[in-house]
């Protein structure tokens, strides 16, 4: 495998601690193409979101010697840290690593007290301002960068522990003060920095090329030499310095550098002269991975802290690999005939809590770390304890059916809508709660409309209680031809009088402005007299607007009025329609009046209409795409539970029973949503309305699963209503609280218990096991197209409506009856077919160049798996693997039939049963082994399956 990113340099590499940048100093003794002799401290981006193969350089500066050793500390003002460098001269350069607009590198200063070339570096773990630096002169300091004039600790080794050129240091990651520090002469010295003594030594007849400290066991250190005659990597515990622990045996040639997995000890990186870069397992002993063989070694590796199993190599060759160890092999070390283990799963992978949402509000979890780790515990959760709190009381205001609860109800909406166009909604919807008789009256009232005081009402020659005496005296006292008015106000008072059907008021009014042809027009409608002689000559002549409201009465043509009527007086016009259409007309002309103003842009005023036609077709396929402008800071939930009161409300207010599938999918929804929040009875309570024939299959599926868990809910509620039911171990209740709503897919798998409840078999009110088959099918067979369960319902459908966006359901519900206590109702499971298996699977329709699949599958799966289930003496654990292995390979063979498999996955699989026709079970594997790497996410299903055949080929040969 090739790295994933690279950077063309010849140079020692540190890595941040702390952030994604990787620093690469210029390696000393080494000559470019350009034979430059420049020495540069880089930094380059660790962006692995890029497609680029280079790294991106990010900072850069000059330095005065190149390098033999870079060390990347957390030490520092910034989160960035601190760079320090082994120079070839015998100082240590330190660099901030913040870089400025022009990327410059700020040089902070130097270290001075090395007589010759500083080989190694390495900050102190728990205290990251000390430094340990070892140079050629055999010496060791210890720097402290809250003051680093000059070295806090001076080591240097006399007589038996006197030391050459020191090669390698490390801090012992248990105890700070500690160090060991290595030379090319062989010794070895652990030091006690604070006292500037010796603890223990050993001498190795090879000289040392570098150690590290064990990151778990502070007494265990691992060596290694860079002579080619003792090659191997070695383990030791300092108390018992006569045998290794463990002996690494993998290399040919003398090992130069090695780095301990900073977050799991069980791995350690080690290259070498042999051009091997190798990782492996420090509990075994044996290889887990090696990186790609080069033409030239590596001299410098390091893992990645922020990223674990990203690794980087610099090799003499000039180049800087970044390598992902997931996807390095170990065949090489099969082909040299050395032993290897496969790659673990290391801590990093490890899961110490784990949990899973199950069906009505339920959450499962475990935690290792806790002292009961092998139990599950299950929680009820709800996610929004507002909206459960608001779905309460709107049950509680549809128990009775009666609708003095309802107006209550529409009162506090009217009171808490924030917009005027939801306080108009409310306000009207409780006006159709009102009783038949005063329904009419109090619309009219609430549109702005009224019959005149009777104290107003004594003579007919008075004026109108809505005109002023005032406008009536100037009226008199300046008249106006005949037809003509250009007094508004006069033509308001008359257009009014004529709405509430006062004509008496309107004639008066008339009378007093001269105006002797509309007075005689408006007294024909309240009888016949003059009518005849002056009607077709007056109506030809006359311009004013309100006469258009005479001739529809007259003619008893109001439709024809409400077509012609502008949108803005909109009020009038239903006023008019409220006054003086009855029965079936009512609400064709409402309709009318409301289709009009949609199509002119009167959004709410249509709506309001609708209401008045009893239309809930309309009057929600409008609130349903109003809630896509109001849904900012809302739920999908809470947007539901706002369509679903008012469509409720509606319903029951025009006692319409009528149910359409719209509004059995919205029912669907909300039944859903109730469910995700624990609310079983309620929802159960809705999907009562609904007859059992309307029930699509997946309303089936949700009213089954909800009938399971609801009865003993319902039973636990009498006695407690927020009580949730006794659930043995292992299973524990806990309370949980209210969490926010996650972007993420809601999980599908259901919790489903083996054995009902035995409130359940005790009831009698099943007289089969109610139970949801596909819960099994789904988990025990992906290729098996269950149909969708509950933990869905923010998938919206596709006929529900094109207007709402994916977090807004759009439904359109016809009215719907009152709500009325219904017994509970037993409900039958679907029956569902078995999963195919190898001998039941479908294979008709397998395309002829893959029916050699088939065939030689069948034939190896019957050689393979068949023996192990049917001798008699077949332990169960061996029929289940036969029977499971069956089913899988069942279900390739249906994606086979149908097409549904990919073009890659199929030439593959081709390929690999030829292999294994022909007896080549090495091709075989690596076929089933690249199929692993690219189609895992087709394939995972069957794939295991196919290496248990390939493994039992192994063995019989």
């Amino acid at each position: 495998m090739d790295c994933i990113k690279s950077i063309n340099r010849s140079a020692f590499v540190a890595i941040a601690p702390e952030s994604p940048f990787i620093a690469a100093g210029t390696m000393a003794g080494v000559v470019d193409l350009s034979f430059s002799s420049s020495a540069n401290l880089e930094i380059f981006e660790l962006d692995f979101q890029s497609n680029d193969r280079e790294l991106k350089l990010v900072g850069h500066c000059k330095s005065s010697e190149r390098f033999n050793r870079l060390a990347w500390g957390s030490y520092g003002s910034g989160s960035d840290g601190l760079i320090a460098g082994g120079l070839v001269d015998g100082n240590i350069g330190l660099w901030n690593p913040i870089r400025s607009k022009s990327g410059e590198i700020e040089h902070v200063g130097h270290l001075s007290k090395h007589k010759g070339p500083v080989r190694c570096l390495e900050f102190n773990v728990k205290s990251p301002n000390k430094l340990a630096s070892g140079a050629d002169d055999g010496t060791v300091c210890i720097w402290d960068l809250t003051n680093p004039s000059k070295p806090c600790h001076y080591l240097k080794g006399t007589g038996s522990y006197m030391q050459s050129e020191i090669s390698s240091i490390s801090w012992n990651r248990e105890f700070q003060h500690v160090l060991a520090s290595t030379s090319y002469n062989g010794t070895t010295v652990i030091w006690d920095v604070n006292n500037e003594k010796v603890i223990t030594d050993f001498k190795n007849t090879v000289r040392c090329s570098v150690l590290q400290w064990d990151p778990d066991n502070y007494n265990q250190i691992m060596v290694a030499s860079d002579e080619d005659s003792s090659p191997n990597v070695k383990l030791l515990d300092i108390r018992y310095l006569q045998s290794p622990v463990h002996t690494f045996v993998g290399h040919q040639r003398g090992v130069i550098a090695m780095e301990w997995c900073p977050s799991d000890s069980l791995y350690l990186l080690t290259c070498a002269k042999d051009n091997r870069t190798i990782c492996w397992n420090t509990k075994t002993g044996k290889i887990v991975a090696e990186l790609p063989t080069g033409e030239n070694w590596n001299f410098d590796v390091h893992w990645y802290p922020k990223m674990p199993g990203v690794i980087s190599a610099s090799s003499v060759d000039g180049k800087i690999g970044i390598y992902n160890l997931e996807g390095c092999n170990s065949y090489c070390t099969v082909e040299k005939n050395l032993d290897s283990d496969p790659l673990t799963a290391p801590k990093w992978w490890k899961r110490p809590v784990g949990a899973s949402f199950g069906f009505g509000g339920k959450l499962i979890s475990f935690n290792k770390n806790l002292p009961e780790a092998s139990e599950v515990f299950l929680h009820s959760l709800a996610t929004e304890q507002s909206l459960v709190n608001r779905i309460s009381k709107f049950e509680a205001a549809l128990e009775n059916g009666e609708k003095t609860s309802l107006r209550g109800l529409c009162e506090k909406k009217t009171e808490e809508a924030e917009s005027e166009e939801e306080k108009e909604t409310w306000g009207l919807l409780k006006i159709m709660l009102e009783e038949d008789g005063n329904a009419k009256t109090k619309l009219r009232t609430h549109l702005g409309f009224s019959l005149p005081s009777e104290e107003n009402d004594q003579t007919v020659n008075e004026p109108h209680a809505t005109c002023s005496s005032t406008n009536v005296e100037e009226t008199k006292q300046m008249p106006e031809p005949e037809g003509e008015s250009s007094d508004p106000t006069f033509d308001d008072a008359i257009q009014r009088s004529l709405v509430v059907g006062d004509y008496k008021g309107a004639v008066a009014q008339c009378l007093s402005a001269n105006k002797m042809a509309d007075a005689l027009v408006i007294a024909h409608v309240g009888g016949t007299e003059l009518w005849e002689s002056t009607r077709d000559k007056y109506m030809r002549m006359s311009n004013v607007p309100y006469m258009k409201v005479v001739s529809a009465m007259m003619n008893n043509d109001l439709m024809t009025f409400v077509h012609t009527r502008p949108p803005k007086f909109w009020k009038e016009t239903l006023a008019l329609i409220c006054t003086f259409a009855e029965g079936d007309e009512w609400i064709s002309l409402c309709d009318a009046l409301a289709s009009n103003l949609m199509d002119a842009g009167f959004t709410l005023a249509a709506t309001l209409c609708y209401i008045c036609a009893g239309n809930i077709d309309n009057t929600v396929d409008i609130w349903s795409r109003s809630l896509e402008k109001e849904s900012a800071g809302k739920s999908y939930a809470e947007c539901v539970q706002d369509l679903m009161e008012r469509t409720v409300v509606l319903a029951l207010a025009t006692g319409n029973k009528r149910f359409s599938v719209s509004l059995r999918k919205l029912f669907e929804s909300y039944a859903e949503i109730l469910a995700s929040q624990g609310l079983l009875a309620t929802a159960m309570k809705f999907l009562k309305f609904l007859e059992s024939g309307d029930f699509s299959p997946e309303l089936s599926i949700l009213r089954n699963q909800i009938a399971l868990y609801a009865e003993p809910e319902a039973a636990n509620t009498s006695a407690s209503k927020n009580t949730q039911p006794e659930i043995s171990k292992p299973y524990q209740e806990k309370s949980f609280p209210p969490a926010p709503l996650s972007n993420a897919q809601p999980s599908r798998t259901t919790f489903v218990p083996l054995n009902p409840p035995r409130e359940l078999k005790n009831a009698g009110q099943y007289d089969q096991p109610i139970m949801d088959s596909y819960s099994f099918n789904r988990s025990a067979d992906p290729a098996y197209n269950a149909p969708p369960g509950p933990g869905s319902h923010r998938s919206i459908p596709s006929q529900v409506g094109p207007y709402i966006n994916s977090k807004i359901l759009q439904t359109v519900a016809p009215p719907m009856g009152p709500m009325t206590p219904t017994h509970q109702v037993a409900v039958q499971p679907a029956p569902v077919a078995p999963p195919p298996t190898v001998q039941t699977a479908d294979t008709s329709n397998v395309p002829a160049h893959h029916k050699p699949i088939v065939a030689t599958l069948t034939r190896l799966f019957k050689e393979t798996f068949e023996p192990l289930g049917g001798y008699s003496r077949a332990t169960p654990a061996e029929k289940r693997k036969v029977e499971d292995n069956s089913r899988k390979l069942g279900a390739l063979f249906l994606k086979l039939n149908s097409g549904d498999i990919s073009k890659n996955a199929a030439e593959k699989l081709t390929q690999l049963c030829q292999a294994l026709d022909n007896y080549d079970l090495g091709a075989a594997l690596q076929i089933q082994v690249a199929m692993t790497n690219t189609e895992w996410d087709e394939c995972s299903f069957w794939l295991p399956t196919l290496k248990q055949i390939i493994k039992g080929r192994q063995n019989v040969q």
